[in-house]
């Protein structure tokens, strides 16, 4: 398989839902968020990420490309290695079971998880539900559009320490 392969199996799953091909990414706008999709390649070699995330339309979109940033990959350690091993073109995996298991992967990893944000309140509920490592994935312009506790500057001179509030 080659990175078109990746690219017309992305297609496959996303277009039937929705999803509009514009540039490198996948794009579903609705009144309240647009849903984006994207292929990166790895800088170490023929390895790829699948990035997925969400842009509050009434918010504007800075350097990042979203607001709410994901990839594709899993906590369980086996789950996570077939998954880097799928997206790895020079892993020695006949086309036909990589289509297979990725297609299950991106149904799954992706299309699920996209289906149940379509509101504001979908997203914020999802925030609400992350760990503390991934609300500080969290840019602080979300946090503030959701009034959502920011971090609190330390006191100590020269340091840059955050400490977020425990309640």
């Amino acid at each position: 398989m080659e990175k078109n392969g990746i690219i017309n199996l992305i297609s496959e799953v996303l277009t039937p839902t929705g999803f509009k091909k514009k540039g490198i990414y996948w794009v579903l706008t609705s009144q309240e968020l647009t849903k984006t999709v994207d292929l990166q390649k790895s800088q170490f070699g023929n390895y790829y990420y699948i990035n997925y995330g969400y842009i509050i339309n009434a918010l504007p979109v800075t350097l990042s490309k979203r607001h709410i940033y994901k990839r594709i990959t899993s906590l369980d350690n086996d789950e996570r290695t077939r998954i880097d091993e799928l997206l790895n073109l020079d892993k020695n995996i006949p086309d036909e079971i990589r289509t297979q298991e990725l297609k299950n992967v991106l149904i799954k990893k992706l299309l699920h998880p996209m289906s149940i944000i379509n509101t504001e309140a979908d997203l914020l509920d999802m925030i609400n539900k992350m760990s503390q490592g991934e609300l500080n994935g969290v840019f602080l312009d979300v946090k503030k559009y959701f009034n959502l506790p920011l971090p609190e500057k330390s006191s100590n001179k020269g340091k840059h320490i955050i400490n977020w509030p425990t309640n």
